[in-house]
């Protein structure tokens, strides 16, 4: 089944509900130049019409492979991009530079990526961050809901990225979710939760689990979460 497009706010635009993310094409990510634009054009051909970009990923490199991508394809696609402005490095709040900024906002956790017990779920040693520091009582409750949200997820026959996928383009206050695929695998796991429409129950369940607007560790905090304080917003009428 196709993407049902939606307008992107006022603009008028029509967008898909994927927006393909392409900071893991290049040195930082993918580092095989041909698989990255097969793994583009199948992004296209599943119906993603929009992409995003940005100067800062792997220095460039990233535009540059996907501007090769869509070569012949421009005019389908919607491309948006944005420009990381020169950091302060004697501030302590911005050292380190938009690159640092960026790492901050990686995670795994609704991939299945970090699991309760899991040989591969990151130690304080591994990941000093206070992020990924997994003897912290937050992180530890974290990884408690990730299972419950696994089993959940296996309750309705999806997968647990299927469920955080869908969960994020059903919000009211979301056109178009931001996938970063690095893989060709890693993007098939992610094209089928644009078409999940989950039900009350679930959306309920979810709610329990983590209450509307709560960041579980306050280490987590970025920018944005204000936006999904109000519980109006959770849900359409």
């Amino acid at each position: 089944m196709a993407m049902q497009n939606r307008i992107l706010g006022r603009t008028g635009v029509s967008v898909s509900p994927l927006c393909l993310g392409t900071m893991m094409f290049g040195p930082w990510g993918n580092k095989d130049e041909a698989d990255s634009i097969r793994v583009i054009h199948r992004a296209l051909d599943a119906g993603i019409n929009f992409v995003d970009t940005a100067d800062v990923y792997s220095a460039g490199e990233s535009e540059r492979i996907t501007g090769k991508a869509l070569a012949g394809r421009r005019d389908d696609v919607v491309l948006a991009t944005k420009f990381f402005m020169p950091m302060d490095a004697t501030d302590p709040n911005q050292r380190g530079g938009s690159r640092r900024w960026i790492i901050r906002e990686a995670g795994g956790w609704l991939s299945g990526r970090w699991r309760k017990d899991a040989a591969g779920t990151p130690t304080s040693a591994a990941r000093p961050s206070a992020r990924f520091d997994m003897t912290s009582q937050a992180n530890q409750r974290k990884l408690e809901i990730v299972e419950e949200l696994a089993r959940l997820a296996d309750k309705a026959g999806l997968t647990l990225i299927e469920l955080a996928i869908s969960f994020v383009i059903n919000h009211p206050s979301v056109t178009s979710a931001i996938i970063g695929p690095r893989t060709m695998e890693q993007l098939e796991s992610q094209l089928p939760g644009a078409e999940v429409t989950l039900t009350a129950d679930i959306l309920d369940r979810i709610d329990e689990l983590v209450a509307p607007g709560v960041t579980i560790n306050p280490d987590d905090n970025s920018y944005g979460e204000a936006e999904l304080a109000p519980a109006a917003l959770r849900r359409t009428t």
